[in-house]
This record gives C-alpha cells, structure tokens and sequence, in this order.
C-alpha cells in the first residue's frame, strides 16, 4: 500500500508540474548550487525505490557551480535516472556522468536496458508518450509517459535540453541533459 500511495504521490506531482510548466507559471528561483549537491539529494530518493540498481558516478571535482532552481532540477534528474533503474537489468550498473563545454554543462545517465529505437528517441519526451517493448523486462514497471516529458520542462525553463541518445555500444539509453553556464556578477571589490 505504501509503495501504491507513493507512486501516486508521484504521478500526481507529475501531472501538477506539467500544468506548471504548461501554463508558464513555474517560478525559476535560482541559486548558485554544485551538481554533487543534487545528486546528492537525488540518489537516497532513487535508492528507496531501486536498492538493488547501482549508480556509478563520474563527476569531475572541478564543476563549476550551477545557476538553477535545485528543485527542478532534482527532479528532472530524478526523472531521467528512475527510467534508467527501470530498464537496467540486474548487475548492470546505471552511469551518471558530467562535463563541461565551453559555457555548458552536460549531465548524462546511461543504461545498459533493452535501448529506444532511433525513430522514437524524439517522441519520447511527448507527454504520455511510452517506448513499446514485446520483450519487456519484468522489473521495468509501464511509466505514465510524464516524467521525461517533465524533466525536458524542467531543464528548457533553464535555458537547457533534453537529448536521448544510443547506449555506448549500441546498447541502452544515454539521456543528456545540458544545462547553460552562467557566472555571478563580481564588483571591483570582488563582491557579487
């Protein structure tokens, strides 16, 4: 009952976010905060879900800070790593990577799963919008269609987006995220 009740809880907040985002009335509050400071609020939450998924990170120690609302972005990362734990098979680890480029920041998680045919990697993000699988794996439970739709939202109210791209390989999913990069104002006197 109360993995039922929180993944209601979930769906429900998916469809509030999407009128959100649908109405335009998302307010972007953003604070200076490190990429390791979400992932580190976001992998308890996916752990409570998924115990047994393993998520190997790869994150430079010299990021530089983000200018984002945290929230959002938690969730959009959340979003997209939930879809990984769910199509990874057993043992195969879920990739968590990031690098900047000139002034971008790319965040991107891989699965080693059954992978999104290239005719649908664009239709993916349509609200609603779930890749059919005849040989479905029984850990990877049907998803609403939302929650990359929401993540794809989440990241563009930044100036960002959203791109599935093939598994290293050829197998799996990378789904990357790219997220501008700003920089705080500083004064003569080396104040913001």
């Amino acid at each position: 009952i109360l993995i039922e009740g929180q993944r209601l809880d979930r769906y429900i907040q998916n469809l509030l976010d999407m009128t959100r985002l649908g109405q335009g009335s998302l307010a972007i509050q953003r604070e200076w905060i490190g990429l390791d400071e979400i992932v580190g609020t976001v992998l308890p939450r996916l752990r409570k879900l998924y115990p047994a998924v393993e998520v190997s990170l790869q994150l430079p120690s010299d990021l530089p800070l983000l200018h984002v609302h945290p929230a959002l972005i938690e969730q959009a990362l959340f979003n997209v790593l939930e879809n990984a734990a769910k199509f990874s098979p057993p043992g195969e680890p879920v990739k968590l990577y990031a690098e900047r480029d000139q002034n971008e920041l790319h965040i991107a998680v891989s699965d080693r799963g059954p992978g999104i045919p290239e005719a649908e990697r664009e239709r993916i993000f349509d609200m609603f919008y779930s890749v059919e699988r005849g040989d479905r794996d029984d850990r990877a439970k049907p998803g609403t269609g939302l929650g990359l739709t929401i993540c794809q939202g989440m990241v563009a109210a930044h100036g960002g987006r959203v791109m599935a791209l093939p598994g290293a390989d050829g197998r799996g999913t990378t789904i990357r995220m790219t997220l501008p990069l700003t920089y705080p104002l500083v004064d003569a006197n080396g104040e913001e």
